[in-house]
């Protein structure tokens, strides 16, 4: 009788996380095919187009392998993409290989820096291993670090910000991008030269 209540709580336990974990994901875990029929892949222009500065200036820090770091406080000055991501994610797994390979094209030409949310490091190395994405760093982000940032509502996985050279959130896009379209970094390069050039607001 003890073990089966222990058997019971560990099942509802697992439960609750991984329905806490699919409230972060852009279509759950059990619709992802009607996703991506009904919302497709978000353009780079006009979906990140800046706007108003929103929310403090973001402030993580990443820890990755070997004890390897990156302040996004080291960014100050320069405009920058933050991608989110989790390994628990299905719109999040289609749309990394074309990311990677964007990544691998433009180099540091257009700073990109994909985050793994809520998901621990040794499991974010295994994925991006077993996946074949050597360009995409293994940093991680607590789901309550993130939620301290991001207090705009409930966000959705994948989601890619517009980060001014003062750290601050210009612009955010919920759901896959098109990494892979032709005019993909022109429209990152432009983004972020007119907030380079621009005033601080």
């Amino acid at each position: 009788m003890i073990r089966k209540q222990i058997d019971r709580r560990t099942l509802l336990g697992r439960a609750a996380s991984l329905a806490a974990a699919a409230s972060l994901c852009n279509c759950g875990l059990g619709n992802v095919a009607r996703a991506a029929e009904t919302e497709g892949v978000h353009p780079m222009l006009p979906s990140l187009t800046p706007g108003a500065p929103k929310l403090e200036p973001v402030n993580f820090q990443f820890v990755g392998p070997g004890g390897t770091s990156l302040a996004l406080s080291t960014m100050r000055g320069r405009p920058f993409i933050l991608h989110l991501w989790a390994t628990w994610c299905p719109p999040c797994r289609l749309e990394l290989p074309a990311l990677n390979a964007f990544l691998e094209k433009t180099g540091a030409a257009v700073p990109v820096i994909p985050v793994a949310v809520a998901s621990p490091l040794p499991k974010v190395m295994m994925f991006l291993a077993q996946g074949n994405l050597p360009h995409i760093a293994p940093w991680t982000l607590g789901q309550h670090e993130f939620s301290q940032w991001f207090t705009s509502g409930e966000p959705s996985l994948p989601m890619t910000c517009v980060i001014d050279a003062q750290g601050r959130l210009r612009a955010s896009v919920e759901g896959e991008m098109a990494w892979n379209a032709p005019d993909a970094q022109a429209a990152l390069e432009k983004i972020l030269s007119g907030l380079q050039a621009s005033k601080p607001a």
